[in-house]
């Protein structure tokens, strides 16, 4: 026996060993909704902090987090040690819960498995040429919503942001 060389070649040689009702994993996608005006204050919060986390980056710069574990939201890395940095709940301000997906839920049952931590740059140039904290700004008047398109499969996972 040979080994695969291509994602094609394993699932052959998987349908061999499990049999023809072998399926490989089939990608999935989902897009989650974010209230676009929390989006966008966490995002000028980290444009305008003068210091940011950056979990091991000496040189971190604004961005936006989206993190996926109790709930799934989006917040900022800006520093933020004023009196007012937390509710009167405690929790941090400046994050933006997906819709339904806040606190208390596990949105392991649409994205999978473990706990996630992506980071968004606002200043870096998109595909389309414009930074995240452009696009933010400059959305239409009547969008209320930030919409996050994930498409995962086991090779991998794709990002696609807009308003609406």
């Amino acid at each position: 026996m040979t080994n695969p060389t291509t994602p094609e070649d394993f699932n052959t040689l998987l349908r061999d060993v499990l049999g023809q009702s072998y399926q490989p994993p089939a990608q999935q996608d989902c897009t989650l909704t974010f209230p676009l005006d929390q989006v966008r204050s966490a995002a000028e919060h980290a444009i305008t902090a003068t210091n940011h986390l950056g979990l091991g980056d000496p040189d971190a710069c604004p961005r936006l987090w989206w993190i996926k574990g109790d709930g799934t939201y989006l917040m900022s890395n800006g520093i933020d040690n004023s009196p007012n940095a937390r509710d009167d709940k405690g929790n941090r301000r400046h994050v933006a819960f997906a819709d339904n997906w806040g606190p208390g839920t596990d949105p392991s049952t649409i994205l999978g498995g473990d706990d996630l931590h992506e980071t968004f740059d606002l200043t870096q140039p998109l595909d389309n040429g414009s930074s995240l904290i452009d696009m933010l700004r400059t959305a239409p008047d009547h969008a209320t919503r930030f919409l996050l398109h994930i498409t995962y499969d086991d090779q991998g996972m794709e990002l696609a942001m807009t308003t609406s």
